[in-house]
């Protein structure tokens, strides 16, 4: 088992090389012989922002990729089609069909037999995921799993935050929110309930043209050129919420 402290060596590492080799450690120490992180970044409906960190086989993670299995893969679904919270400990319930009973026999040759997947939902409108993986079968590996699950949880935290401050906030300009006043925030929020600026105007009791004003600066600090892809990107990336 793993510590705080050991865990927390995550965050002083300003590398992927070094990330890696302290992710790969930690793993180690839980009981797991390897490890795969991907997160995905909404910052567009048609060609969102992925990254993948990859302790697995390369060789598994070209058959993975060359056989498609990522759209079939219930554990992806689970976290960042459906961005559910709560972990999935593999057994043979979450791959009953004959696709999904292929690829697990196929990870198995790889040394991926039983394992866990936990799920991240970042502050910025990422929904990441975290595989850990041990070639013991699903049935014999359920015990030591759940006994690993709150280390493996908090080790799927301290790597979002590596790879957040890593790879994410300096690679990927969608991440760099921009700043909204109070008051742009607030017609963007009657805005995505479909409100008109003369509606907003009345409900937070401003002029007319001064909505307008708020939602144009709003578009443009966001870098799109509408209002409804202003509100879209500000739900994306959690700048206005219920």
């Amino acid at each position: 088992m793993t510590d705080l402290d050991t865990l927390e060596s995550t965050l002083n590492c300003n590398s992927t090389e070094a990330l890696h080799t302290a992710t790969k450690k930690i793993v180690n120490q839980l009981g797991y012989e390897h490890f795969i992180y991907g997160v995905q970044v909404n910052t567009s409906l048609t060609r969102p922002y992925q990254f993948v960190f990859s302790g697995y086989p390369n060789a598994w993670r070209d058959r993975y990729i060359e056989a498609g299995y990522q759209a079939i893969d219930p554990t992806v679904t689970h976290c960042i089609k459906q961005r559910r919270v709560v972990p999935i400990v593999w057994e043979q319930r979450h791959f009953n069909s004959q696709p999904l009973e292929q690829m697990m026999s196929e990870a198995r040759d790889f040394g991926l037999g039983g394992g866990v997947t936990l799920s991240i939902q970042g502050g910025h409108g990422e929904a990441a995921m975290l595989s850990l993986a041990t070639p013991t079968n699903p049935d014999d590996a359920r015990r030591d799993v759940f006994g690993t699950l709150g280390h493996a949880q908090l080790l799927a935290c301290y790597l979002h935050e590596a790879i957040q401050r890593i790879v994410l906030s300096k690679h990927t300009a969608p991440l760099r929110r921009p700043t909204l006043t109070e008051r742009e925030k607030e017609c963007l929020t009657w805005a995505a309930e479909g409100k008109t600026a003369w509606e907003i105007a009345n409900i937070i009791h401003i002029a007319e043209r001064t909505a307008v004003f708020h939602l144009q600066n709003a578009t443009r600090k966001m870098g799109v050129a509408t209002r409804q892809h202003a509100v879209a990107r500000a739900l994306t990336l959690g700048l206005v919420a219920p």
